[in-house]
């Protein structure tokens, strides 16, 4: 296997952080949502979620920082870093669409809105499984570009 660099680490960590830290706020909402307990129930572990992920970013990449040496970025992690945002904001954007088209035509899904597990409340924590499912659409194509090349 091929050497792993600091910035594929660096990916790799965010990536990993992101995931668990998501996944599980996630989970949370669900078995909230499922359970019929009250929605704002799970506003407070939407901000230790987003604290979490701010405090342990700054320790990982930190430490890898401080254990290697500083790479400047190249031509090549620029065009990897625009490639990757494209397909992130790609991304996003179908998921906003179907959303908007969800809402708007409600023959495709019927009366979702109306189901007793879609409220008002719900929406904001959908709407950020939309930039979660982006930014670990930007991380894992900057994690293959930098491994197999564009």
């Amino acid at each position: 296997m091929a050497d792993v660099s600091t910035k594929e680490k660096g990916l790799l960590a965010s990536l990993v952080i992101t995931l668990l830290v998501f996944g599980y706020f996630f989970v949370y909402t669900i078995e909230v949502v499922l359970g019929r307990e009250p929605i704002a129930s799970f506003g407070p572990s939407l901000v230790a979620a987003v604290i979490s992920v701010i405090i342990l970013e700054i320790i990982v990449q930190s430490l890898l920082a401080s254990l290697s040496a500083s790479q400047k970025d190249d031509e090549r992690d620029r065009l990897i870093e625009r490639m990757s945002f494209r397909n992130g904001y790609i991304c996003l954007s179908v998921g906003m669409w179907i959303w908007i088209a969800q809402t708007t035509i409600p023959t495709w899904w019927t009366d979702l809105p109306s189901s007793p597990y879609m409220t008002a409340a719900l929406v904001p924590v959908l709407l950020l499984l939309l930039f979660v499912i982006a930014e670990v659409t930007v991380t894992v194509t900057r994690l293959f570009y930098y491994r197999h090349g564009l």
